[in-house]
């Protein structure tokens, strides 16, 4: 006759050390080591996955340290403008509060088109997120930014 499981109420065969395959958790005589499931893969597997560290170029280096320096630069020009201008959305007229945040700076001539206008103050103006993200996707949602871009288009590029 077959033994059955010590554990309280359980009706199973042993399995070893007085327990059945489903409470072997139970046993004091020995630690039981849980088995990784059939999906979770084995850790050297897992180490060998793993991305090596790549090495930046020196080429890579100095377009880091150019980007950082112009981001440096691109806080302290934008510190004077929050400073010298009313925090005041230029489309919609509302209060902007907070911080100055990189994302309340618009350049009306975008910087990748006319680099030269990067750092002029008239080609700033300040905006909510939302007229930014207008402003950038689709200029006709905002008819003030681009009335004021076309102004510009005709002064000041030729």
């Amino acid at each position: 006759m077959a033994k059955i499981c010590n554990h309280e109420g359980c009706k199973y065969k042993q399995f070893g050390g007085g327990f059945c395959k489903y409470h072997q958790r139970d046993r004091t005589d020995k630690k039981v080591r849980s088995h990784p499931t059939k999906n979770a893969p084995s850790r050297k597997i897992r180490i060998k996955r793993q991305k090596p560290i790549r090495k930046i170029s020196r080429k890579g280096k100095q377009q880091r340290e150019q980007k950082a320096k112009l981001s440096e630069k691109d806080k302290l020009f934008w510190a004077t403008i929050w400073e010298e201008r009313e925090h005041v959305d230029f489309e919609t007229n509302e209060p902007i509060y907070g911080e100055p945040l990189t994302l309340y700076f618009h350049h009306v001539l975008p910087k990748s088109t006319y680099p030269q206008y990067r750092y002029a103050k008239w080609n700033i103006v300040l905006v909510s997120w939302d007229t930014h993200t207008n402003a950038e996707n689709n200029i006709d949602l905002v008819p003030k930014i681009k009335a004021y871009r076309d102004k510009l288009l005709k002064t000041k590029v030729k």
